[in-house]
């Protein structure tokens, strides 16, 4: 009996040239972009490129880095995940609840958070693959989960007492950089990987660019979608564990507007919120964007409320912008 093994389904990709030509383009307008506003707040004020400015920017800009490169994965895919913040605020509210109110240690409260985040994602997903829900209305009820739950943990009260071990993962340095830098570049490194040399990079962004064209090669789609949710959901999880030993304290309302951030991220980094297109250079980068204008505008002595409008403008400029890539594409 002739025994035939159907081979492994294989995405083609575009040759070198035109590949390199692409990314080029997608980093093009957030290089550009950086280049100015360093220009601009070195003018508004000198302080902004000094030494000690820089080391700060590092250290904010790990959290946006890494939740960018957990919404690169989802945003390739044609999906969105608007709940990162609430899970960046749940996140840290259950870690530090273990390091404070148990005795565990901080190893196995590292792992238990990222096991909540891989939860968190899973429940996404499964909603999104099994009950057909659109991703935006499925990351907008875990928005809602994940902050109630937030605030439920401790009914809104702050967590402090933080061991000065767990401190250690913000306030230490490695070659004068501050050790969440070095985490967010070791999370970098290895996401641009997985997505550029591996399957699974390779069929995350097929599944973005026709989703029923993958299903017919032989991908999976749900089964990839659901590990693509949970693997944002443990980014997310680990984003909020960074950024408590940042702060120091656990607040139930932390992480607000941090999703924007990394939406905005990926999309300025040469992103598109139609799928299919994504690199974690780009993502970092428009992170690096983010955080530069935020900081930016602080030591202008520009207004917090006016740094919201500025936030929805970029948003709003971002998408805009992945609208005129797609018609040069």
């Amino acid at each position: 009996m002739d025994q035939r093994v159907a081979p492994k389904p294989e995405i083609e990709t575009m040759p070198r040239g035109r590949a390199a030509l692409r990314f080029v383009r997608q980093l093009a307008f957030a290089l550009i972009s950086i280049v100015v506003l360093i220009i601009i707040f070195g003018i508004l004020n000198p302080r902004f490129l000094s030494a000690i400015n820089w080391f700060h920017i590092t250290q904010q800009v790990a959290v946006i880095a890494i939740l960018a490169i957990g919404q690169t994965f989802i945003i390739a895919t044609a999906g969105i995940d608007i709940s990162q913040g609430s899970v960046v605020a749940l996140s840290s509210m259950i870690c530090a609840i273990i390091l404070v109110d148990t005795h565990l240690g901080m190893v196995a409260a590292v792992a238990l958070t990222l096991l909540l985040g891989a939860v968190v994602g899973a429940m996404v997903g499964g909603s999104i693959v099994v009950l057909g829900v659109p991703p935006f209305i499925a990351t907008l009820g875990m928005l809602a989960i994940a902050m109630g739950a937030a605030l439920l943990t401790t009914n809104g009260t702050p967590v402090f007492g933080l061991p000065d071990g767990f401190q250690a993962i913000s306030q230490g340095t490695i070659l004068g950089v501050p050790n969440m830098g070095w985490i967010a570049i070791v999370i970098a490194l290895i996401a641009a990987f997985v997505l550029n040399k591996t399957r699974f990079g390779r069929y995350t962004l097929a599944i973005g660019s026709n989703a029923e064209a993958a299903r017919r090669v032989g991908i999976n789609v749900p089964r990839h979608l659901l590990m693509i949710y949970m693997l944002g959901g443990i980014i997310s999880a680990l984003a909020g564990i960074v950024y408590l030993s940042y702060t120091a304290a656990a607040q139930p309302t932390s992480g607000g507007n941090y999703e924007l951030y990394a939406i905005a991220a990926v999309v300025i980094g040469g992103g598109s919120l139609f799928g299919g297109v994504g690199t974690i250079l780009g993502s970092v980068l428009g992170a690096l964007l983010m955080t530069i204008l935020k900081n930016g505008t602080q030591l202008a002595g520009i207004s917090s409320y006016v740094e919201q409008v500025i936030l929805g403008i970029v948003v709003v400029g971002a998408v805009y912008v992945d609208n005129l890539r797609r018609r040069l594409r």
